[in-house]
């Protein structure tokens, strides 16, 4: 279950000294206003520490302190209590005593977007940007998963390992000398003993199995131990010298010391932006003028060159862990040598063991390691020596003998089965991880595919007209993403070379919005802090639009300190809470005022109510203003030619021209109704709201001022729907439009 914000209170908490309330209703968006430095972006901490645990404006070191409120009114506990929908919300007291497992939702989801952060995730690095996004989509659980698969595939592959190891082990101490042996080979030499001997023959390696024809044959633990002492006989005599050829070692160590793998990454990075077209014409580095083509050359030969070195340094690679391998075999064999003679209780050193393979391989610690094998050989020809049994073996040592031998063969067939079990884990072992690893790049490319659509989406809602497509998010490299868009026939990743910060901006307001829709599961509230910095007012209203019209199923909580934003947003969003955060003191921290549904034009009577003539004279101008831009915008209204003149700057004079025009072509049958009305409010414009707005001469009245408002308030009543509040351009164009209900349409139908 999804779950909303109703009630937010901090105590002793950032700029707030006392004790702060925010009241969510049942869930609803609420649109937050307030300058900077009043207080407002406190309500995102709040949410933010509550959700996260920390706050990222202080997790650097030396500003965790400042969660608490400093003022001497802050000397309270710090705490924050969240009311929710569900079973998210709690009291959490500083400092914060919670576990990491109980942010396991905010990890995973995206709810909060600040101004001063707005781009970071299009500016981090595709690796970086990949961890990002593994993390909030949780593909961090999905990869861990792939690396158990994988640990878990090689772990069997060393059993297979080991199990050939033994098979070549036993096989030698059988007296295969190139560790080789077949079933019937060993079966046809056993016979061939037990016939010397004169006793009962094999007809099979099962019945050799058998401990009681084990137990027939060998006869008492002294023949068994004779013959053990000679199988560990014939395994130290077999031992050789070590002949190791240590420049494999060589080259591998000076590889390690060679510093084109970094510039292997640098080059082909450059080897992407040159191939762009058209070619560049300067260095991305000095700026220079160059030859692009001829740059992307030198570029190509050089990176062609190391990736040649790059092949040389795998197989420098394979060549030393081959030395390695050979000197880890011996290392084995004497082992093995080690376990039989302590089953006879004879006591000689631990076998060395081989440096590892994980860096830069010391030489000399090989060259000790071959030395210390020498002397561990000598010590243990020595030791067997004065065990070794006397001329003339009698019967009974020869069948202790053959008691070892079959030891050995026992040890022999049980590794030839553990091997073919282990080959049979290992390729399903295989089968499961390709599986897997091919479901999760799938996997993977639908995701990515999905919030890619949805970014285009919300940003042409942003942006709509611009030549500007095919935005997308992209797998670069094995762990790598990177944001890709279409600029007028060429394909630019990352983005930055061809979109101002305003566009890359709304590019990140996209992407954080398409990742909330298509990944929350359990947050269902938003928050905006101050995102419209770089936004010119048209883009400011397009913002505003998007989050009423196609995020009305969300709970947002917007906080700016831009009014018209403000004013923007909750006139397309009249079901939203509002409010101002009109001041902050340092005693009593925010001081608030939940803002009137009729927004500034409420302003206005509230000044007149207080006797403030000449602030709601100003208020109501600016209320004024403000509506007859908006309807002149809804109606695509034609305003004079003005050269170097931006809409948002027309005189109010103007403005009223252009909404006469507008109603002429879209609603000549509103005309008629109008006129009266824009004529009074021309007139209270130059009477009464203009004198008190720019100290003209005269005054006016109270009287005059109250007047104006209830005529500006009929304005925007005419453009307002009863039923649901929604401007009647809510939908639909301006020849026909309707409310966000549909009961009131545009133009409006004949009573």
């Amino acid at each position: 279950m999804s779950e909303r914000l109703h009630r937010l209170t901090m105590r002793s908490f950032r700029g707030v000294p006392g004790t702060m309330e925010v009241d969510f209703g049942e869930g609803q968006s609420l649109a937050v206003y307030g300058d900077n430095g009043t207080g407002k972006s406190t309500i995102a901490d709040a949410l933010e520490w509550f959700f996260t645990g920390g706050i990222e404006l202080l997790s650097h070191e030396g500003r965790q302190h400042a969660i608490r409120n400093l003022s001497p009114g802050g000397g309270e506990e710090t705490w924050i209590e969240l009311v929710t929908s569900g079973g998210l919300g709690g009291k959490v007291v500083y400092p914060d005593a919670r576990a990491p497992d109980a942010f396991g939702v905010a990890s995973r989801e995206t709810f909060l977007l600040r101004g001063r952060t707005l781009a970071d995730f299009i500016n981090k690095t595709k690796t970086e940007k990949w961890k990002a996004l593994a993390e909030l989509l949780g593909l961090d659980a999905v990869e861990l998963l792939r690396q158990d698969l994988q640990r878990a595939r090689t772990d069997i592959k060393k059993q297979v390992k080991a199990a050939e190891e033994r098979i070549e082990a036993a096989a030698r101490a059988i007296g295969a000398a190139d560790g080789k042996l077949s079933e019937d080979a060993v079966l046809q030499s056993l016979q061939q003993i037990c016939r010397g001997l004169g006793v009962d023959v094999p007809d099979s390696l099962e019945r050799v199995s058998d401990p009681t024809w084990i137990a027939d044959v060998a006869g008492g633990g002294e023949g068994a131990s004779a013959g053990k002492l000679e199988a560990l006989s014939k395994a130290v005599s077999a031992l050789g010298a070590i002949e190791v050829d240590l420049g494999p070692i060589r080259e591998w160590n000076a590889v390690l010391g060679d510093s084109g793998l970094p510039r292997l990454a640098l080059l082909e990075d450059a080897d992407a932006i040159l191939s762009t077209s058209p070619p560049v014409e300067s260095c991305p580095l000095c700026a220079q003028p160059v030859d692009g083509k001829k740059l992307a050359s030198q570029v190509r030969e050089t990176l062609a060159g190391l990736l040649e070195s790059s092949r040389e340094r795998e197989r420098v690679s394979e060549a030393a862990r081959a030395c390695l391998d050979a000197l880890g075999a011996a290392g084995e064999t004497r082992r093995g040598i080690h376990a039989m003679a302590k089953a006879l209780r004879m006591k000689l050193p631990e076998v060395p063991s081989v440096p590892p393979f994980d860096g830069p391989i010391d030489e000399s610690g090989l060259e000790a390691f071959v030395s210390e094998i020498d002397r561990w050989d000598r010590t243990v020809v020595a030791e067997v020596a004065k065990s070794a049994p006397a001329e003339g073996a009698t019967r009974a040592s020869q069948l202790g003998m053959l008691a070892a031998l079959l030891e050995q063969v026992r040890a022999w067939r049980s590794a030839q089965r553990d091997l073919g079990r282990a080959k049979k884990a290992y390729a399903l072992a295989d089968r499961i991880y390709d599986a897997y690893q091919d479901r999760q790049k799938e996997q993977l490319e639908r995701m990515l595919t999905s919030i890619s659509a949805r970014v285009a989406e919300l940003y042409s809602s942003l942006h709509p007209g611009e030549d500007l497509g095919g935005i997308t998010v992209e797998p670069w490299t094995a762990k790598g993403l990177e944001l890709a868009v279409d600029f007028h026939g060429s394909r630019q990743r990352p983005p930055h070379g061809v979109l101002s910060e305003s566009h890359l901006n709304s590019l990140a307001i996209a992407l954080f919005l398409a990742m909330a829709q298509t990944f929350n599961e359990k947050l269902r509230f938003l928050v905006l802090d101050d995102v419209i910095n770089s936004f010119d007012l048209e883009h400011r209203g397009q913002l505003a639009e998007l989050l009423a019209d196609k995020f009305d199923d969300w709970q947002l909580i917007v906080l700016t300190h831009d009014r018209q934003f403000f004013e923007q947003l909750t006139r397309r969003a009249p079901g939203w809470k509002r409010l101002e955060i009109t001041s902050w003191s340092y005693d009593e921290g925010p001081r608030t005022s939940k803002s009137s549904s009729s927004g500034i034009l409420g302003e206005a009577s509230t000044r007149l109510a207080e006797n403030d003539v000449n602030g709601a004279a100003t208020k109501a101008r600016r209320a004024l203003e403000g509506l007859l831009q908006e309807v002149c915008e809804a109606l695509g209204a034609e305003l004079p030619f003005r050269r170097g003149a931006r809409n948002d700057q027309r005189e109010i004079g103007e403005l009223f021209k252009g909404i006469r025009r507008g109603v002429k072509e879209h609603a000549k049958g509103m005309a008629g109704e109008l006129e009266p009305l824009l004529k009074n409010l021309e007139a209270d414009v130059q009477a009464s709201l203009n004198v008190e707005a720019h100290a003209s001469r005269g005054r006016a009245a109270a009287s005059e001022i109250e007047a104006a408002l209830g005529r500006i308030e009929s304005l925007e009543s005419m453009w307002s729907c009863p039923a649901c509040g929604t401007r009647v351009w809510h939908k639909g164009t301006p020849d026909a439009s309707r409310c966000k209900c549909g009961k009131s349409v545009f133009p409006p139908l004949p009573t």
